[in-house]
């Protein structure tokens, strides 16, 4: 199955390496929406992140007070308890970005680095 001139993985290897890229990316970031669906735990994890990053930014623009408990509440309230799927999918693809992004820096700071 796997040598067949007809098989997925013969297919795959045809298509350019962003393809790939994209097609990686586009399956691990609809997989926590399915693990969320399966496994309960994992919603009130995904939910309590979504929260903290909320918080974090809020705190960020706002400052320490009362009006960013009160922006935490009302985001909170919208993307994570009426839009939870799309924001936690949203979630992973900006992680995936900033690991991406970071990765890239980290090469292009090595490679500097080897060539003096």
């Amino acid at each position: 199955m796997l040598g067949e001139k007809g098989s997925v993985l013969a297919l795959f290897k045809t298509v350019p390496m962003i393809a790939k890229i994209a097609i990686v990316t586009i399956i691990a970031v609809l997989i926590v929406p399915g693990a969320m669906a399966v496994f309960p735990i994992a919603k009130y994890v995904i939910m309590a992140l979504l929260i903290f990053f909320i918080y974090e930014l809020v705190l960020r623009a706002l400052g320490k007070g009362i009006l960013t408990f009160v922006v935490t509440g009302m985001l909170a309230y919208f993307i994570v308890y009426k839009y939870l799927y799309l924001s936690a999918s949203l979630m992973m693809f900006y992680i995936f970005l900033g690991f991406g992004l970071v990765s890239v820096f980290f090469w292009g700071t090595s490679t500097l680095s080897r060539k003096k």
